[in-house]
């Protein structure tokens, strides 16, 4: 599972990259510093079951820490988008691409309005231009791509076009639906661009992250206002401070649990200072709103799983007597056989069914899993 962090340049994409991932990426305050796509592993959050079931798990892909699995997924960084990018302006189609290489998107913006559409420091800028500017590059780009399909005579226009944009993981179902609600007949149709719309809407869902709003002035009036015009998730949060926080946890000088934080080592009155303003952030938001950020796309706009596979369910164990080592972001519609392609090609190849390590019911192997479940994988 993929999700991209996207946006303008000078938004802070870099800051909340490295804050979710904390790989080494650089930050700076001036446009295209992200000039290559950062990857790293990201993390949600989930309770582990080992304490249901009375037992101690032995992690293996999700680490445990006070009773929580961290579940990985892959982020991707990518560089800033300007006006222009579908035409090539700035660093153009490759961005667009790295973009679309996501399963999901998180835009981000500066709520507080202190930088302009090129990236600059200014005041009062209005980041529902932003929203506006990257949709209508991705649909004027992916629209380019349409209109350069070549439908064969044995071929329908879906398939065609399922071909043209094969590379940037939308769904044959999801093109075939789109013409048909659309009543998309060729590729110069006036209905092309509600149709990219839909395609964006379906199969690259996406979160807005309202960056800097510890600076922000007017901060819900200005949340209300982009939720009339738009209807995206609208997350608020503080990259700079969610970074600071895993900063000072990886070098021992705090223990932060994603709510609050409690000071274990001595610093100095810089770093201490530092801290309280931090404090006050967390207190006023109750939290920095990554983790939020994160909990909204992955569980409602997504609506992705968490499932621990086992191959014992008596003892929740895999092959190796680990417990329960795995846990797996499955997506929407996964079935116990996707489980299986997930844990080994070679489990999926002798897969014989699955059983709900809770109920003890076998599940059927065309329902899709639900949220934080157990199963067993029957080879």
């Amino acid at each position: 599972m993929k999700v991209g962090i996207i946006g303008r340049t000078n938004v802070g994409k870099s800051t909340l990259f490295k804050a979710m991932t904390m790989e080494e990426v650089e930050i700076a305050d001036r446009p295209f510093t992200t000039i290559d796509p950062n990857r790293g592993i990201a993390y949600v959050k989930v309770n582990c079951p080992d304490k249901e079931f009375g037992i101690k798990c032995n992690p293996h892909n999700a680490p445990c820490i006070n009773g929580i699995r961290y579940v990985p997924f892959e982020l991707i960084d990518v560089a800033g988008l300007i006006k222009g990018a579908s035409k090539g302006k700035g660093l153009g189609n490759k961005f667009l691409t790295d973009a679309m290489e996501a399963d999901a998107l998180i835009q981000v913006i500066d709520i507080s309005g202190k930088t302009n559409e090129n990236g600059e420091n200014t005041e009062n800028y209005n980041p529902a231009e932003d929203l506006k500017m990257v949709r209508e590059e991705l649909t004027a780009w992916i629209s380019g791509l349409i209109r350069k399909t070549r439908v064969r005579s044995n071929e329908d226009l879906a398939g065609a076009i399922f071909k043209e944009l094969s590379g940037l993981r939308f769904k044959y179902e999801t093109i075939k639906e789109g013409i048909k609600r659309f009543s998309v007949r060729d590729l110069d149709d006036s209905n092309l661009e509600d149709f990219i719309g839909y395609l964006l809407d379906s199969d690259k869902r996406m979160i807005v992250a309202c960056n800097k709003m510890d600076i922000t002035e007017n901060l819900e009036e200005k949340l209300k206002t982009l939720k009339s015009e738009f209807k995206y998730d609208f997350v608020p949060c503080s990259a700079g401070a969610e970074l600071t926080l895993r900063e000072a946890e990886k070098h021992g000088f705090i223990s932060y649990n994603g709510k609050d934080f409690e000071i274990i080592k001595d610093m100095n009155p810089q770093q201490r200072s530092a801290l309280e303003v931090i404090k006050g952030i967390l207190k006023r938001f109750n939290g920095t709103g990554v983790d939020l950020l994160i909990d909204t796309l992955i569980f409602k706009i997504m609506n992705w799983k968490v499932v621990f596979p086992v191959m014992d369910e008596k003892k929740l164990t895999d092959s190796q007597g680990r417990v329960l080592p795995d846990a797996y972001l499955m997506d929407e519609s996964a079935t116990p056989r996707d489980l299986a392609e997930k844990v080994h090609t070679e489990v999926a190849k002798n897969y014989k069914g699955a059983i709900d390590c809770r109920t003890g019911l076998k599940i059927r192997n065309d329902k899709p899993l639900d949220n934080e479940q157990i199963v067993k994988i029957i080879v």
